[in-house]
């Protein structure tokens, strides 16, 4: 009975602490720098040369990704990522921690903390404080939001308007 129990004990234990994080994402790497699926969504195809996948597991920094996908860019090491905490200590003077990131006014809801974003891209960064909002002025709940715009067609043609009446909110078209 005691070896039963002894047993039971080593396989429960190895069962809940012997796994790693899973991912049913690949690994993926731009120029051999990891990099998440949220990250490739801001290059440029056009940019890419080459593109090798090997449908091995691997385990990098204790997460289990499902294969491994290589990205060679034509212009090997023009890439500069930068983490969004960067991002933020570079680019704002934001001192808190509640923030929201947004790129090209879409919200950041996944990786954040892994999600990188090549610094030649960045056109701007812009900054909006959450008393901008009128629902939360009264609020004790305080953040910023910020907002990265890329070097996308549409926000090169938008740096060139100027607005003589009127204000837009960040996200809003």
């Amino acid at each position: 009975m005691k070896c039963i129990l002894t047993f039971s004990l080593f396989f429960f234990t190895s069962l809940f602490f012997g796994q790693n994080n899973k991912t049913e994402e690949p690994a993926q790497f731009l120029d051999s720098t990891l990099v998440t699926s949220t990250t490739m969504e801001y290059v440029d195809p056009n940019e890419i040369e080459s593109v090798n996948v090997i449908k091995k597991d691997t385990t990098i920094n204790g997460v289990m990704y499902r294969g491994q996908i290589y990205i060679t860019s034509k212009i090997s090491k023009k890439y500069d990522f930068i983490s969004l905490e960067q991002i933020k200590s570079e680019f704002t003077k934001i001192k808190s921690n509640d923030v929201i990131y947004m790129v090209n006014g879409a919200f950041i809801k996944d990786n954040i903390k892994t999600f990188k974003f090549d610094r030649n891209y960045i056109l701007k960064v812009e900054v909006t404080n959450s008393e901008a909002f009128y629902n939360f002025r009264k609020s004790d709940t305080k953040f910023d939001i910020i907002n990265i715009l890329g070097k996308t067609k549409e926000n090169l043609e938008n740096k060139n308007k100027i607005l003589i009446k009127g204000y837009e909110a960040i996200g809003v078209k």
